[in-house]
């Protein structure tokens, strides 16, 4: 017995010598303080004065209306704080942007430069399909005698407590639902032209492509999903044209307790690299991380940090999301997915945190996290739905944005921080996992 001690006491000792020269010097949480500077992907550091030609669409009034949308967002007034000062240039329909003729249209209108465009590619599409669901009776609907005071267990990861409420007894039926979908796309081919010598400052395609499935309810609305495209693409115009720098503050964390030791590792050591300036390698690392333990969707959070450090915003954005998605109780990386969105994009102005679902019950309730600036009651009602993202195989270009609508239900409980959720129809194959995304009707 006693030789077994020894040999179980000579284990954990090599273990943990193992883990210790793995380690390295102990790591500590760390301050992050980032300059972000974007510069202009165009050399127009003396342009002032922005005219912007009505563009070409298949649609008679759809080119006028996007040129009007980018100009609207890059104008920053005569007495405004931006860079440009932004119009549009009304022209004759037989206009031919040649280099003469755009350089006397200048001279005329008194701009610096012109920018040109043309829509390339349009459309919204809905179709509507059938699909079986199961639903559930809405509360005070019925008998008397079909509800009951019936026991529920918490789900042990918000509370482990017990208690009782009044449920319905009535069992889902299944419905036949019918499933709208809409796919929208649009497409923007832009020329910055200098009108003194005719050279292109800047040329870029910019594409959108949105697909929502929707459960029953209002018609769609294609004016709507025009405009939402075109404020998309507009944002990203002034995005890339127009300089912009910030400094932010980042916490970089040690590993957690419950992080498997291999991605542990490795975030240690990006952590060290990160001590030492060395965000490329930083980087490195915490991808490395993430390829040896696909699992710990956490380290997306230290790779957001190093994205932003080096430069690289929009995959700081998504990384930043990510880690959300996998810790929706923590706030922390939405907070800085939304710091870094509103530093570059002026026009997104404040928004409270969604409502997200953070976990599931055995008996089908679901737990929403609460918000100090939206206040939901008993009975209001709402559709959970889930953001997907698919990304062209040869480069990491999104293709097309979809939202796709899972379920509807209703607040049966109100807490401190906290909802509780019924789900009154919804797809069995679909199930609601945590991290979906909650929209609450209007009421």
């Amino acid at each position: 017995m006693h030789i077994n001690g020894r040999k179980m006491w000579i284990q954990w000792f090599l273990m943990i010598a193992i883990l210790i020269s793995g380690c390295g010097p102990p790591i500590t949480t760390r301050l992050v303080t980032i300059d972000l500077q974007k510069e202009s992907e165009a050399d127009i550091q003396s342009v002032r004065t922005i005219g912007v030609l009505p563009f070409k669409s298949p649609e008679p009034d759809l080119g006028p209306r996007m040129a009007a949308e980018i100009a609207k967002r890059l104008d920053s007034g005569l007495l405004g704080q931006g860079q440009f000062v932004a119009r549009v240039i009304r022209v004759p329909i037989d206009f031919k942007p040649e280099a003469t003729s755009l350089r006397k249209l200048g001279e005329k209108v008194q701009v610096d430069v012109l920018l040109l465009g043309e829509v390339s590619r349009y459309s919204v599409q809905a179709s509507q399909d059938t699909s079986r669901m199961l639903a559930l009776p809405k509360f005070g609907s019925g008998d008397a005698s079909e509800y009951d005071w019936v026991g529920f267990r918490e789900n042990p990861a918000i509370a482990d407590t017990f208690y009782y409420r009044i449920q319905s007894l009535q069992a889902t039926k299944p419905v036949d639902v019918s499933i709208t979908t809409v796919r929208s796309s649009l497409t923007v081919r832009l020329r910055l032209v200098e009108i003194q010598s005719g050279s292109t400052l800047w040329e870029r395609e910019i594409a959108r492509s949105y697909e929502r499935i929707s459960l029953p309810g209002p018609p769609v609305e294609t004016e709507a999903e025009v405009e939402a495209l075109m404020a998309s693409i507009a944002e990203e115009v002034v995005a890339r044209l127009m300089p912009q720098e910030s400094t932010v503050q980042r916490i970089l964390r040690t590993p957690q307790f419950s992080m498997t030791p291999v991605a542990a590792k490795w975030v240690r050591r990006g952590i060290q690299a990160a001590t030492l300036e060395d965000w490329q390698e930083a980087e490195r690392l915490f991808l490395r991380a993430m390829k040896e333990a696909p699992d710990e969707c956490s380290v997306n959070g230290r790779l957001g940090i190093a994205y932003e450090k080096n430069g690289r915003l929009l995959e700081a954005v998504a990384a930043y999301e990510r880690a959300y998605r996998c810790q929706p109780r923590d706030p922390t990386y939405r907070y800085y997915s939304d710091d870094l969105q509103a530093a570059f994009v002026p026009d997104l102005g404040e928004q409270d945190l969604p409502i997200l679902v953070l976990a599931v019950r055995a008996d089908g309730i679901i737990y929403l996290n609460g918000s100090d600036h939206q206040k939901h009651n008993p009975g209001n009602e709402f559709t959970v739905y889930r953001t997907e993202v698919v990304r062209e195989q040869s480069s990491d270009r999104i293709r097309v944005f979809r939202k796709r609508e899972l379920a509807r239900g209703r607040i049966v409980e109100v807490r401190q921080h906290l909802y509780l959720g019924q789900l009154l129809l919804y797809n069995p194959e679909r199930e609601v996992r945590s991290g979906d995304l909650v929209r609450f009707e209007s009421r």
